[in-house]
């Protein structure tokens, strides 16, 4: 709750990849609150009072994860919304001529977003929601141990430089809105 929320000011691209992780925990635990609290909730130095809106925080995204038929994969209907809303901007970025760095972002990750398309087997034509699927890849790549390729490596700071540019214009236009 307390981390989600500064993500969520601060860069919308590190809350939707945070949100992601703690659905993965969420189903790595059967969605168990007890577990939950003793994983999480547990671990936040903070008075009983505020472990207990953590602790509902949790229980709310269980209940979304749930209502929204996410309990096994894929995202909560907030997420696929902030995803289409930074595609939006990407596509509106991609068609405003004078967007030279955005369009330099974009050609320099685009051979690397169709491949990983191509190497995931991805159905989406959304490449903001490809890219921000192979952040999500390699951070649990990453929680793993796995070894990355110094090719992955340089694909995905393609795809963190692009999702870094629209993560700006989105926190701009929500400022400003």
């Amino acid at each position: 709750m307390i981390i989600a929320e500064l993500k969520k000011k601060e860069n919308i691209v590190e809350y939707i990849l945070y949100i992601r992780q703690l659905m993965d925990i969420m189903r790595a635990n059967n969605m168990d609150m007890q577990k939950i609290d003793e994983l999480l909730v547990s671990k936040f130095e903070v008075s009983e009072k505020e472990k207990l809106k953590i602790h509902n925080w949790y229980k709310e995204l269980i209940d979304k994860m749930k209502a929204e038929n996410a309990e096994q994969h894929g995202d909560i209907n907030e997420i696929k919304d902030l995803i289409a809303a930074l595609n939006k901007i990407h596509q509106a970025l991609l068609a405003d001529k004078d967007e030279y760095r955005h369009h330099e972002l974009y050609n320099w990750a685009k051979p690397n977003i169709d491949e990983y398309k191509k190497l995931s087997r991805s159905q989406s034509d959304n490449e903001i929601e490809i890219c921000i699927d192979a952040m999500h890849a390699l951070l649990l790549l990453k929680l793993q141990h796995k070894s990355i390729s110094e090719e992955t490596a340089q694909a995905m700071q393609t795809f963190g430089a692009l999702l870094a540019n629209i993560a700006e214009v989105y926190k701009h236009l929500t400022i400003n809105n």
